[in-house]
């Protein structure tokens, strides 16, 4: 596994695709970075699928709960459920 590039199995693995020019519109949509070569067939550098995979998960936005705390007719705050 210490090649620079993906094999054409490996990359027809990763994006479910056998025509190279569906694995170039899959590998974009992804957002995979990779180079055509001269024939057309898209070459993957195996860092950079590595490296996406190791990125950390995006944490997940809160609830704004201040918006969700109803008013009381009097102005007054309501209690939260």
């Amino acid at each position: 596994m210490s090649e620079t590039w993906l094999t054409p199995d490996e990359v027809e693995e990763l994006t479910a695709r056998k025509r190279w020019s569906a694995q170039c519109r899959a590998l974009a949509v992804m957002g995979v970075p990779f180079r055509p070569n001269a024939v057309g067939r898209p070459l993957v550098e195996r860092v950079a699928v590595l490296k996406g995979a190791q990125k950390p998960a995006k944490p997940k936005a809160t609830p704004n709960w201040d918006a969700l705390i109803k008013r009381a007719p009097t102005g007054t705050t309501a209690r939260k459920p």
